[in-house]
């Protein structure tokens, strides 16, 4: 199964594991599944240390490569099919981090592993968490 992994959960499992519920570590952890990080995984991060509102971001950041390495996670790209569906999804979050992460899972036949509930709301999304 390949599943890419949302901004927090990444961090989460890397530093904080046990803030996923069993059901979504199960998943990440489960060598036989294909883990993707969105190449706007760590633009979001960036911002977000920037901006003062996630100060662990940083050196998160600064060992990121390290991080994916160690969960057997892979980057994934930013096409220009992600951004035209991303910017045409028939969905009223304007979150445009969330919006490409939506839309590539959608393309990339990828389940989203994340916390966040606003993505139930985008018909034609897989996700998985709880």
């Amino acid at each position: 199964m390949r599943l890419l992994l949302d901004t927090h959960t990444l961090f989460w499992a890397v530093r904080q594991p046990n803030r996923i519920p069993a059901a979504a570590s199960a998943l990440v952890t489960d060598p036989a599944n294909e883990l993707l990080v969105s190449a706007i995984t760590p633009w979001e991060l960036g911002i977000k240390y920037r901006s003062g509102r996630f100060a662990e971001a940083g050196p998160f950041l600064l060992a990121l490569e390290r991080y994916l390495d160690t969960l057997g996670a892979s980057e994934l790209p930013i096409s220009i099919e992600h951004s035209l569906v991303a910017g045409q999804l028939e969905w009223a979050h304007r979150d445009p981090f969330d919006r490409m992460l939506a839309a590539q899972a959608i393309i990339e036949n990828a389940v989203l592993v994340t916390a966040d509930g606003a993505f139930r709301q985008l018909g034609g999304l897989r996700i998985a968490w709880a």
